[in-house]
């Protein structure tokens, strides 16, 4: 068995950052604190440098088809990508099909991961099509280590909307089987309102992508998607949450004991719609679209307040060829932006950096929540004695250009070209293995493994 000893960095654990050592054995963490004498294959040194937990990204699109296109990552290059990034384990949705089991959903990763995935992955089964069978497939789909189940409140045209009545229905045998509901929320029938007559008039540019989809048509699903949760004493989980009313909805609602979560996103934490307005708007069209200062003003603070308990990525990376069918028609332009390197160093950059997150806060945030809420602690997301040694060594002064040739996506483009940011991952273990060391790629093509969550 092999033992690492990562000497002298700055440990970030449980709500406090000390100066000590981690000793790796295996694939498990065995010992932190002044450990000297120990007989060891490899000592690193990483004075000056954080010591963090592998951080956990509960929300990727790999090899997602989406208005008749396909995604560029799959489990090789989005896992290659996310561990440049820091991330050691990835949660990944998979879309039911017409007419297919949704226990297939969970085949379908694993055959795409098979020989492929760098770093440990989990799946989140997406409903679709609601058919009586499917209910009694949820509590099997638990039972075999995906107890969080996505449903979209949009994307009627596009085959993937479920009606208010059969989240209801899904809620309840979640709640039954130890499940968890997330929820895309955004009304569609507001969106269609506003869409239409803005195409009709002409209006195509990027920047009426979010005039179509309002903060109303969030918020006016968050409150629905509320009252569901309370009538039914189901767990609920908001993805991609971008309004400060949402916010504040969500705040509300864990004060009265409703038991409701919500994520955000990097990229609501760092452009605003304004973006949208340049001429190669396009890329920043995602959904919910980006928001004014003010909504993300209130992300940060919610963040900083818990009423936020995670930053994920969404990460949805589509060929530049792709992105331009929205060139003339915002409506006709993929949603989503390659990002699922960016988050740790420029949550950091943006966060701890300008005094708004602390670094234990930031661990939290992109480690420890989401394993612990997502049914993957006490393996993942701490740096304890017998949690898997998922490890970033991150060096805080480091400033670089975050651009098309320092970043590792396989998009053909970037949305964070240029940006300055301090602080830069250096060495990345995955269950003890190192498989980011600067520059370098070490890790091995299908040594990621299926991770089995069950949520407490």
């Amino acid at each position: 068995m092999t033992k690492i000893l990562i000497k002298g960095g700055h440990v970030v654990t449980a709500g406090k950052v000390t100066q000590q050592d981690v000793l790796v054995e295996g694939e498990q963490i065995t010992a932190l604190g002044d450990i000297p004498g120990i007989e060891v294959h490899k000592e690193i040194p990483a004075q000056g440098l954080l010591v963090l937990p592998g951080a956990v990204d509960t929300h990727v699109h790999f090899n997602d088809e989406f208005m008749n296109t396909m995604s560029v990552h799959d489990y090789e290059s989005g896992t290659l990508a996310a561990a440049f990034g820091g991330v050691t384990s990835v949660v990944d949705f998979s879309n039911q099909l017409p007419e297919r089991p949704l226990l297939h959903t969970l085949e379908v990763k694993k055959q795409e991961a098979q020989g492929k995935a760098y770093v440990d992955w989990g799946v989140h089964p997406v409903i679709t099509h609601l058919r009586p069978e499917i209910l009694d497939e949820i509590p099997l789909l638990v039972q075999r280590g995906a107890p969080t189940i996505k449903c979209y409140m949009v994307y009627r045209e596009e085959g993937l909307m479920v009606e208010e009545k059969d989240l209801k229905r899904i809620m309840k045998v979640l709640q039954k089987s130890g499940g968890m509901l997330m929820v895309h929320a955004e009304d569609n029938d507001l969106i269609e309102k506003h869409r239409s007559p803005l195409i009709q008039k002409g209006f195509t540019q990027a920047i009426y992508h979010a005039r179509s989809r309002p903060p109303e048509a969030e918020n006016r699903a968050i409150r629905r998607c509320i009252g569901l949760a309370e009538e039914t004493g189901a767990r609920l989980f908001f993805v991609h949450m971008s309004t400060k009313e949402g916010v504040d909805l969500v705040g509300e609602a864990q004060d009265k004991g409703v038991e409701v979560l919500a994520e955000t996103c990097i990229h609501y934490l760092y452009f605003t719609e304004a973006q949208l307005e340049r001429k190669d708007g396009i890329k920043w069209i995602c959904s919910p679209p980006l928001r004014t200062q003010e909504h993300q003003d209130k992300l940060w603070q919610g963040l900083e307040k818990g009423q936020v308990a995670m930053v994920t990525t969404d990460d949805a990376a589509y060929s530049w060829e792709a992105k331009l069918k929205g060139r003339d028609r915002f409506d006709q332009c993929p949603n989503g932006i390659p990002g699922i390197e960016v988050r740790l160093p420029l949550l950091y950059s943006e966060g701890v950096s300008k005094g708004r997150l602390t670094v234990t806060q930031m661990a939290e945030l992109i480690s420890t929540r989401p394993a612990e809420i997502f049914g993957m602690a006490p393996k993942k997301g701490t740096l304890e004695p017998g949690a898997d040694a998922d490890i970033v060594l991150f060096d805080p002064e480091k400033k670089w250009i975050m651009s098309q040739d320092t970043l590792h996506m396989a998009a053909d483009w970037t949305a964070y070209e240029g940006i300055e940011v301090t602080g830069r991952v250096e060495k990345v273990f995955s269950r003890g293995e190192l498989i980011v060391d600067g520059p370098r790629f070490l890790g091995q093509k299908g040594r990621g493994r299926y991770i089995q969550r069950k949520l407490k």
